[in-house]
């Protein structure tokens, strides 16, 4: 008897904890693609120069030291807004770069523990297709966020940016 009355408390036990671990936020993902009408190096070339970014038209000025590995750059928005982001890797065999976000104004991209990564590659036809991606958690990490800091709408900011970003970068890379 002494048996099944350890057995059902171990039971409760197990199945509380598990129920009290499923509040958090959960990592949201991002991914988006564009098929971009040059050659790969020539839209490569754009995208690996880590100290411009001009593709997004809402970035009003770039401030960064270099285009080396933990190179930190800031992206400023209209109103003072910014995001601070830290150079993680450039592969030139693979045409792949990553960063960090590492500071940002939640009105631009509510998110926390962002990280981004953009390939570049030849399509079948000759073109080029950039596949951004992005990994983060909503603006808000505790249990029941405000709206403006919900997993939907840090979804939808960074959703926005980086469709803005790659048809920016769609028209430099086609216009040049």
């Amino acid at each position: 008897m002494n048996f099944y009355k350890l057995f059902f408390l171990i039971v409760l036990i197990v199945s509380f904890n598990n129920s009290a671990d499923g509040h958090g936020p959960s990592r949201q993902k991002v991914n988006e693609k564009i098929e971009i009408n040059t050659n790969p190096d020539k839209v490569w070339e754009i995208v690996k120069n880590y100290m411009k970014f001009d593709w997004n038209s809402s970035v009003k000025k770039v401030t960064v030291e270099n285009n080396d590995i933990g190179s930190e750059r800031k992206l400023e928005f209209e109103g003072g807004k910014f995001v601070k982001q830290k150079l993680e890797k450039i592969d030139e065999t693979k045409k792949l770069i990553s960063w960090r976000i590492i500071e940002t104004s939640n009105d631009v991209m509510p998110v926390n523990s962002y990280a981004a990564k953009i390939f570049v590659k030849e399509s079948e036809n000759g073109k080029t297709i950039v596949n951004y991606k992005a990994g983060f958690y909503r603006g808000f990490m505790g249990n029941d966020p405000p709206e403006q800091l919900n997993d939907e709408n840090s979804k939808k900011k960074v959703s926005i940016f980086i469709k803005n970003s790659l048809e920016g970068l769609k028209s430099i890379a086609e216009s040049n």
